[in-house]
């Protein structure tokens, strides 16, 4: 028989409402914000929206997965794979012959275009706030981000999305990436 888990055995979630959630409380809890709060805003909703994503890929792609496995698959997705796969559902990059079918499924569908967008805005943005020393960031713009990756991120868990023929179709080609294990792995 094997000993009862302990919660300090984990997982520990990383959950994207609760992210958002502190991006909004970073900005929101010091009178005047400083610049490195509006940059840790910014990533925080960049990263609720990845794991947003991620999170639900793995949930369509392998339902049966326990919590162990399930935050284990997440791991083993690559931002710039992320990146990737919101460029061919907007139509921009060259999408794998394998994937044109998916591409072309994504692309038709709006819900899956918005989270596009945001997902490549919000990489963009991540990036510069982590890494940019001469990006300037502004309590309205992070706020405008956080809103985007709200959004997003309601988008992306709402029933309807991973039932259209767009959201299962980018979440297959986010799932066909280099280092993504697939479901039978």
């Amino acid at each position: 028989m094997t000993e009862p888990r302990s919660e300090l055995d984990g997982p520990f979630p990383i959950e994207p409402d609760a992210l958002l959630r502190h991006a909004r409380r970073i900005i929101g809890v010091l009178p005047e914000p400083a610049e490195t709060e509006y940059r840790r805003a910014v990533s925080a909703a960049y990263f609720a929206l990845f794991h947003a994503v991620t999170l639900r890929a793995v949930d369509l792609l392998v339902p049966g997965d326990v919590p162990d496995q399930r935050y284990e698959r997440v791991r083993d997705f690559e931002h710039s794979a992320l990146r990737r796969v919101a460029q061919w559902a907007s139509g921009t990059g060259t999408v794998p012959r394998s994937l044109e079918t998916e591409a072309a499924d994504a692309r038709a569908d709006r819900r899956v275009q918005a989270v596009a967008r945001a997902i490549t805005q919000l990489n963009l943005e991540r990036a510069d706030a982590d890494y940019n020393h001469f990006a300037r960031f502004t309590g309205p713009h992070a706020t405008t981000l956080i809103d985007i990756a709200e959004e997003a991120v309601a988008t992306v868990a709402a029933p309807a999305f991973g039932a259209s023929d767009g959201g299962r179709a980018f979440l297959r080609m986010l799932a066909a990436q280099p280092g993504a294990r697939p479901p039978d792995a």
